[in-house]
């Protein structure tokens, strides 16, 4: 390797103010869709570390994705790399420090006694990594490389660090702008179909797929009634409950125009699925937003629903499952209005 040495020091984690930011605050798992599964990304972090093995002779580069218990690699170079808890990860020392974490060689220092990659093949000595954020200021993971040899970086090898996580932050950004409803911070219509249309071709055969029509009742005359305004407000209190009722469930959400939303449901169950949409429409009645307009004196969901299993013939065919959902929908609305219809 041809590194060389300057300073570095271990901080606290840095804390994240979205208010001081400017920008509206981005829902975390889009971001985590777009980390793990968008593919423009995936080449962003392959040509990230490539630039970077290139720059610092190291052997091992990487992008690294941390959650709450592990280290997940994307866009290793020079080896493929193993899942590691997080707690003995170098990737959680190097998110703790503002700046760039440099190891010159980690059998000098005790703090890394029980790190896997030190303890195991590849039996790193020499590490150096920067965080990578979020367009929400959330700390996502590192751009890292390493080797088993001690070594070194240059001031110019450094720079090439921060030159990479900008690019990296600024393209996520980019990205997120493009796939975001601006109004709802959920999936905009065209990232939705993407994201449903590659799910779907992705599906095992016997995987059960939920399709959900989602639309606010009388949406037209609560615009009319209390004005625009006061519907975009109306529009982001419902998406925050369909945001919560995805959240920890294996579904896609996303604005698919006006006052019409669109789920997807991975490996879905029927009794699962209704009882989230069910969550769902409860938790937009719970609101309590007055609409006079209504005939229930308030702001309310209809909800259609179809299940679909994978197989040869269903595959290309998810905008059947919205279609079957669509009706579903109808007869949700015909039907009084608030409540959840499944497709028979």
């Amino acid at each position: 390797m041809q590194l060389a040495f300057n300073n570095d020091r271990l901080s606290s984690r840095m804390q994240f103010d979205p208010s001081t930011t400017g920008e509206p605050e981005v829902e975390s798992s889009v971001i985590e869709w777009l980390l793990h599964d968008d593919q423009v990304m995936r080449e962003c972090f392959t040509h990230a570390a490539e630039i970077l093995k290139s720059v610092t002779g190291a052997s091992i580069t990487a992008i690294t994705l941390l959650d709450e218990e592990y280290q997940h690699y994307r866009a290793e170079v020079g080896m493929a790399m193993p899942l590691v808890t997080r707690a003995r990860s170098l990737a959680d020392y190097a998110v703790r420090d503002a700046e760039l974490f440099v190891i010159e060689d980690a059998h000098d220092d005790a703090r890394f006694g029980e790190c896997m990659l030190v303890q195991r093949h590849p039996f790193v000595r020499f590490y150096a990594a920067i965080a990578l954020r979020a367009p929400n200021g959330e700390i996502v993971g590192a751009l890292c490389a390493m080797d088993p040899s001690p070594g070194r970086l240059d001031a110019g090898q450094r720079a090439v660090f921060y030159h990479l996580r900008a690019m990296i932050e600024n393209d996520l950004k980019m990205r997120t702008a493009t796939a975001i409803d601006p109004l709802t911070q959920l999936y905009n219509r065209r990232f939705l179909l993407e994201s449903i249309t590659r799910r779907w071709k992705e599906a095992r055969d016997g995987d059960v797929m939920g399709s959900v029509v989602v639309d606010v009742d009388w949406f037209k005359q609560y615009n009319d009634t209390y004005g625009h305004q006061a519907g975009d407000h109306c529009l982001r209190k419902v998406a925050s409950v369909m945001q919560a009722a995805a959240d920890g469930e294996r579904v896609i959400v996303g604005r698919m125009g006006g006052e019409e939303f669109g789920l997807l449901m991975l490996r879905a169950e029927p009794a699962a699925l209704e009882n989230t949409l069910e969550t769902l429409r409860q938790g937009v009645e719970d609101l309590a937003i007055e609409h006079r307009a209504s005939p229930l004196g308030m702001v309310t969901v209809s909800v259609g629903a179809t299940l679909t299993r994978i197989t040869e013939t269903s595959r290309p065919a998810y905008r059947d499952g919205f279609a079957s959902a669509d009706r579903a929908l109808y007869r949700s609305k015909h039907g009084g209005r608030n409540q959840v219809t499944m497709a028979q």
